[in-house]
């Protein structure tokens, strides 16, 4: 997390100072998903936790309809004019920034213009960066102009962004444990209807493991958004909404999943199923402390996500099965939307670094990559860094 000062002396170097007009500056995390992935847009449970990684965004509003936008991470500069009068380049990180603006704008928290500073330490992909910059955009603007959103209005309107101005149609769980989550803690966030409760990750000889593929994907190119029909249309010959198809148990889908006339389409709807009744597994296995239990899981779960529902890809794959196969771990599996991106991995805290060299030695042999990792720990959801 970058400390206030000194992104306060950074944002001054990029934008100039102003007397009586401080920077707001929040910081958002990341996340790792411990399972339940492709379920959300579905309306099923999810079972995340944050990470120490993530965005840290000042904001100082201003007058004129201008916004000017600098990241400490990439080059391209924002800079466009409210109402129409400049673009925003298709591909640019400022569309984060245009869309926040124009989301608030339709919750009546109007930006007349402002000088916004971001920069991120999100290690590797896979992590919901993405979600992590558009909960800390809002939350900066939001406090700079002396207003609050409920947290569930502010996961939904950073949803709002990824839909209507990103183009990917991600559910609810990225945002919701980005905002919810509590430090030391999981998340079983239920997609459906928002229930959520915090599941307190506590035994020192037991750590979460995040281990990058290093291979990235950008997800409006890639297939996610190909899935997210698919599970509609299973939705659709099924009978439900499609934000109730997580709702079918295992035995109505047993009994009702023959009737889809498509292999494909029938095997997304079973991910959905199995994976769904999973997370419900898996946060019993959490709150009991039973890391065998819960490693099993998530095995199945990855060899779902590869075979059912195919978001998986060799680089996932053998790190996943490398990391597995190590005495000292308990499962591991990928993380978050696939098609590269990172393996999750619960392990022995005494035994972690063995577990990861040997399984980067294994990956490395392969792909020619060395993997970076790190042992995530929670700090809670966003936040203000002033004062």
């Amino acid at each position: 997390m970058n400390g206030a000062a000194a992104f306060s002396a950074r944002f001054t170097e990029c934008f100039g100072g102003s007397a009586g007009n401080a920077p707001v500056i929040c910081w958002a995390p990341g996340r790792v998903n411990l399972i339940g992935d492709h379920v959300d847009y579905c309306g099923g449970p999810v079972l995340p936790m944050p990470i120490q990684f993530g965005t840290t965004v000042g904001v100082r509003l201003t007058e004129g309809g201008r916004v000017r936008g600098a990241s400490v991470n990439r080059a391209d500069i924002a800079d466009f004019r409210l109402g129409g009068g400049s673009a925003v380049p298709d591909g640019s990180w400022g569309r984060f920034l245009s869309g926040a603006i124009a989301v608030l704008a339709a919750e009546g928290i109007p930006v007349a213009g402002a000088d916004v500073l971001v920069s991120g330490d999100i290690p590797g992909s896979g992590l919901s960066s993405s979600a992590s910059l558009s909960v800390a955009l809002l939350y900066a603007l939001t406090s700079a102009a002396g207003c609050t959103m409920a947290p569930l209005s502010l996961a939904l309107a950073a949803q709002r962004i990824e839909h209507e101005h990103v183009g990917v149609q991600c559910g609810l769980m990225d945002q919701s444990v980005i905002v919810l989550g509590e430090p030391d803690s999981a998340l079983l966030f239920d997609c459906f209807d928002h229930r959520h409760r915090s599941i307190v990750i506590d035994d020192p000889a037991v750590c979460v493991i995040v281990v990058d593929t290093c291979r990235t994907r950008q997800l409006v190119d890639s297939a996610y958004n190909a899935r997210l029909g698919e599970t509609r249309v299973a939705a659709a010959a099924l009978g439900v909404g499609h934000d109730s198809l997580a709702r079918l148990d295992v035995a109505t889908f047993q009994a009702r999943g023959p009737t889809i006339e498509d292999e494909v389409v029938y095997r997304r709807a079973r991910h959905v199923v199995s994976e769904t009744a999973r997370v419900a597994q898996a946060a019993s296995a959490l709150e009991a402390n039973d890391w065998t239990a819960l490693g099993n899981l998530f095995s199945q779960s990855h060899a779902s996500l590869r075979d059912d529902f195919e978001v998986s890809c060799p680089e996932l794959d053998t790190l996943a099965d490398a990391l597995a196969s190590q005495q000292g771990c308990y499962g591991a599996r990928m993380t978050g939307a696939g098609f590269g991106g990172s393996v999750v991995a619960l392990a022995d805290a005494s035994h972690a670094d063995r577990v990861v060299k040997n399984a980067a030695t294994t990956y490395t042999n392969r792909f020619a990559i060395a993997p970076r990792w790190f042992v995530a720990r929670s700090l809670g959801g966003v936040r203000s860094l002033d004062g």
